[in-house]
Parts: C-alpha cells; sequence; structure tokens
C-alpha cells in the first residue's frame, strides 16, 4: 500500500520502518532537515521536508494517490489540521495519534475513524501489568474496556492438557472471552480452534472484557490444592524410602510425570543388563524379579517399587522383571525424577545418605527376604 506519515519523530520512524520491512510504499513528511536525511540514511524512507498542514506539502508527497493516512505529529491541533486537509484532497484512510482525549469529538468530526489514545494505552497497559503480574502483554480494544492480552499456561495449571472447547464448556469460565492464538515454547504461533490442546508452557493469546480478567486469569493460572495433588500414586511413593525426604507437593510433582503402563502375565518389563532409566511402582497385580539361573529374587505386589537402585546410580540393571500376573505400573523416568530432585539439594542430600546405606546393606549380604526392592534395580 502507498502510505504517507506527518511526521517523522520517534513514533514515524519506527512506524516507517516497520512498513517498509512489510514491503509498503512508504512517505513521510517532517519540518525538521536533519530528521529528513536521517530517515532516508537509516531507515530509507522517502521523505518530504515541510509542513505537513501545507496543502501544497501534502500533493508532493503524493496524498491523492495514498491507500492511507497517519498523522503522529507532536500535537493534536496540527494533527487535527492535517486530517481536515486530507479528508479534503483524497480518499485515504485515516489514522491519527491523538494525545489528548479532549479532542476525540473534534476528530470525529474531521472524519477520523481510526485514533489511538496514546494516553490511555500507556495507561491500560501499566495498569494491567500491574494488577496481574502474570500478563505477559495486553493491548486495549475499541473504548478500552476489551484486551487483547498474553498469558503463559503454568506447568501445573488445571487446564493443561484439556482441549480449547473443553475449557470453553467448564464451569466458571467466562464465555465471553475467546481464544485468537497459541504460541508453543519456540516461538510458532497457531490459530486454535476447539480440537487445540492447551499445553504447559505454551502461551495463550485471549480478547476478554477488562471487567472479566481477573476471572479468566485465575481460570487458565489455578493450579490443584494440595489435597486434590495426594493420588493413590502419591501415596504409593511416599512408601518408598528414598523418596521420604519429598514433601506431599514435591512427590505430587513426581507423581504427574508418572506414564502408567499395563502388562500382561509373562511379560517383560526389562531384562538384566539394560540401562536403568525408569523406576516402577506396581499400582495392581505382581512383578518378578528374576536373577541369573531362573532364581526368583523377589516378588513386587501393589504399592511396591522396583529398578530404582539402577536409576539413581546409573548403572545396568542386575535383574530381569516379569509381569507374574496382569499388573499396571507407574514408570516414573529419570528426567522428570532427577529435575524434582536437584531442584531441592537438601532433598537431595538426604536421599543420597539414603541410598548409601541401603548399598551398603546390600554389599554386606543382607539376606534376601530383607532385600527385597534392591535386587533387579
Amino acid at each position: 500500500m502507498r502510505i504517507v506519515i506527518a511526521g517523522g519523530g520517534r513514533v514515524g520512524s519506527v512506524l516507517s520502518a516497520r512498513l517498509i520491512a512489510e514491503q509498503h510504499t512508504v512517505t513521510v513528511i517532517e519540518r525538521d532537515a536533519a530528521i529528513c536525511t536521517r530517515l532516508f540514511d537509516e531507515v530509507g524512507v522517502v521523505t518530504v521536508c515541510g509542513d505537513a498542514t501545507d496543502p501544497h506539502v501534502l500533493e508532493s508527497a503524493g496524498i491523492a494517490t495514498a491507500d492511507v493516512a497517519a498523522g503522529v505529529l507532536a500535537r493534536d491541533p496540527e494533527n487535527l489540521a492535517f486530517a481536515m486537509l486530507v479528508r479534503s484532497m483524497s480518499g485515504a484512510r485515516l489514522m491519527v495519534r491523538m494525545l489528548d482525549t479532549r479532542y476525540r469529538e473534534a476528530y470525529r468530526l474531521a472524519g477520523v475513524k481510526e485514533l489511538v489514545a496514546e494516553a490511555e494505552v500507556v495507561v491500560a497497559k501499566m495498569t494491567t501489568a500491574i494488577d496481574f503480574p502474570q500478563v505477559e502483554g495486553s493491548l486495549p480494544l475499541a473504548d478500552g474496556q476489551t484486551l487483547l492480552f498474553e498469558l503463559a499456561i503454568p506447568g501445573r495449571a488445571l487446564v493443561a492438557g484439556k482441549t480449547v472447547a473443553q475449557v470453553r464448556a467448564m464451569e466458571g469460565f467466562p464465555k465471553e472471552s475467546l481464544f485468537i492464538g497459541v504460541v508453543d515454547p519456540e516461538g510458532h504461533t497457531a490459530v486454535p480452534d476447539g480440537n487445540t490442546l492447551l499445553r504447559a508452557g505454551h502461551t495463550v493469546i485471549l480478547v476478554a472484557r477488562r471487567a472479566q480478567l481477573a476471572q479468566v486469569v485465575d481460570f487458565l493460572t489455578a493450579e490443584p490444592s494440595l489435597a486434590a495433588s495426594i493420588t493413590p500414586l502419591t501415596q504409593a511413593l511416599r512408601k518408598v524410602d528414598f523418596l521420604t525426604p519429598l514433601s506431599d507437593e514435591h512427590l505430587a510433582g513426581v507423581a504427574r510425570g508418572a506414564e502408567f503402563l499395563q502388562r500382561p502375565a509373562g511379560a517383560e518389563i526389562f531384562k538384566r543388563g539394560d540401562p536403568g532409566e525408569t523406576f516402577f511402582v506396581v499400582l495392581a497385580g505382581e512383578v518378578k524379579l528374576v536373577g541369573d539361573g531362573g532364581q526368583v529374587m523377589g516378588m513386587v505386589g501393589p504399592g511396591g517399587f522396583f529398578g530404582e537402585l539402577a536409576l539413581l546410580t546409573g548403572e545396568p540393571r542386575m535383574a530381569t522383571a516379569l509381569a507374574s500376573s496382569a499388573c499396571e505400573l507407574a514408570a516414573v523416568g529419570r528426567e522428570d525424577f532427577r529435575g524434582m530432585v536437584m531442584a531441592n539439594p537438601s532433598v537431595a542430600l538426604e536421599m543420597s545418605r539414603i541410598l548409601g546405606q541401603r548399598l551398603s546393606r546390600a554389599q554386606v549380604g543382607t539376606p534376601t527376604a530383607k532385600r527385597k526392592g534392591i535386587f533387579g534395580r
């Protein structure tokens, strides 16, 4: 498009650079010859040195054939005069930066339909940032009572893993609020539909009424209460001796990272010599740990665990694990587990002490019955 900008100051300079980068044809009208030279040299924009409220200067800038005319002069009276002249000389679409809201009606009478109220934008953005620190960016729309904003989905958010349609159907979500974009951690943006999953760590872009912003932010960032996070798996993990230093909240974090598996009777879960990347908690059924020569080293039932030594030490599996009956397992991976432990140095120290005691007992030949849960790990 052909665009004429009145004013080469800070806003006019940045605006012209952006429009040229987007392959528009831009002409800037500016009184200051030094600014005209700088814009031409640094931005590469065509400049006309003169007064944007002078009809002859507007003609020189090609206002008659312009598609858009933007007034970003330093004073509202100048922007208003520019707008009135453009309206009399061209059919260009008019947009103006308004500094003083008392000029709103005058601009309306001059035919300016697209007004950017600078103070209102700044105030709206700052008050939103103050009241809602979770909001990463915002832009007021229309009369300022509607906001376009960005919000990151926390790692423990209740809405994480749900679709846009599911979230909109949930009780308490303001139905007038709209999802218009989802940005992944790599910065790729997608336009969502009802089947789009909201994932932890992604940023959602929404439009909502300012009066409902608190409700939307609270809804999308809500996390489960500690009581709700104590699941049967969390309770099972509490019985694992080297996890006892972890709080219920940290245990719940480990549980959320677990993968649930089902294995039929006789299925091999892992074999001796395999790398130890996971430890397992038995939720239902029974698992048999088998050593060299086929001797049974131990049986692990519901609530029991196995495979943890290889996970912690990095050594290969010391036995083969077989499903003695159809069983359900929770598998906790090394990265999820280690990330939780390493984030708590005091917990890591206590766990190292417990692990050292267990390894020491194993090495001095503790009877097999008392070493249940060590062999095969």
